[in-house]
């Protein structure tokens, strides 16, 4: 550890409190083109196999400024499974046994702020239960690791007796769980999800420092797409993330041009506007969106930038699934 300074990361944790340590988690601001990112719950829920890759630049202007990457996707299991079942006579026999309301997801993922690294997958298990034909309730669980590491070779300690440097451990491995439930139907849609559900910790230092551990976050959404014209849809959508201590809400709008072209608008409480763009061709989808601070530190170079690449398979195989709009629900999800 000989190499330039700590970063604004490590700075952060010692200006606040420790407990504020996992308010680092990334922010999407695309999250209504893969809401399973945000809820587990969403893993299987459109009967499509999504899947998704993300990355996110924040603060453009800022040296070793946020940044994450991740690859998401999630599937529903359509089939049927045979079950070898023993018989009271000691014989076998198989049945067949309806798996269509299971879904499987899966994500991996990297977010680098400054000497601060992390990079993990999240394992989820999702299940569906439809109603009347018309709505389904959705549930998911998944299971979380990763490893949180501190770039120690690009830092410079200005104090070889900073206490939060004295344990020598620069790398870690974080397990956690994150759970959720999804409403969908006719184009509506609403969600509450929980994640770090362990409330994991980190010890950096000596044992004032012991304290850094990952805040639960929950995350509220709701939506409603529906058709304005036979070539105009509209989608306005809200999103509330936060903790105990704090939370944010973002204000959406989107509209959507024959099936095919996107664009949205987002008002975020912690004085953020996000413009979005996009386009879908068959079964792939490209998005773009632009994050402006509203505050000063837009004249430094506040600005974030994010992009989505992703494709969404079983166009035709889905129509068992009549909640799925064909004029709403393929827009976009």
């Amino acid at each position: 550890m000989t190499k330039g300074l700590l970063y604004i990361s490590t700075l952060i944790l010692l200006l606040l409190p420790g407990r504020l340590f996992a308010q680092q988690k990334p922010l999407m601001s695309q999250y209504t083109l893969n809401k399973y990112v945000i809820n587990p719950a969403l893993a299987g829920a459109t009967g499509y196999t999504n899947i998704n890759f993300t990355a996110r630049q924040m603060y453009s202007g800022f040296q070793n400024s946020p940044r994450s990457f991740l690859i998401s996707a999630n599937t529903r299991l359509l089939g049927d499974i045979h079950i070898l079942k023993r018989q009271r006579v000691e014989r076998n026999s198989s049945r067949a046994s309806r798996i269509k309301n299971i879904g499987l997801g899966g994500i991996i993922f990297n977010d680098r702020n400054g000497i601060m690294n992390r990079t993990g997958m999240q394992l989820t298990y999702g299940y569906h239960i439809n109603f009347d034909g018309n709505y389904q309730l959705s549930f998911g669980l998944s299971l979380t690791g990763y490893q949180f590491k501190i770039d120690d070779q690009n830092a410079l300690i200005l104090d070889p007796d900073d206490p939060l440097l004295q344990n020598n451990k620069t790398t870690f491995f974080v397990p956690d769980a994150n759970t959720g439930i999804y409403f969908s139907g006719y184009g509506l849609y609403a969600g509450l999800s929980i994640t770090e559900l362990f409330g994991s910790s980190i010890k950096l230092g000596a044992n004032q420092f012991e304290s850094y551990e990952s805040m639960r976050h929950f995350y509220l959404m709701g939506g409603y797409k529906w058709a304005a014209s036979k070539q105009i849809f509209l989608e306005p959508s809200f999103l509330a993330r936060g903790t105990i201590d704090r939370v944010e809400l973002d204000l959406s709008a989107k509209l959507y041009y024959q099936k095919i072209y996107w664009l949205g608008f987002t008002y975020r409480t912690n004085e953020t506007i996000v413009i979005m763009a996009g386009l879908s061709i068959q079964e792939f989808y490209l998005g773009y969106a632009y994050d402006a601070s509203l505050g000063a530190i837009q004249t430094y170079g506040g600005s974030s930038h994010e992009i989505i690449v992703g494709m969404r398979i079983g166009e035709n195989s889905t129509r068992r699934f009549r909640w799925l709009r064909p004029d709403v629900s393929e827009v976009g999800e």
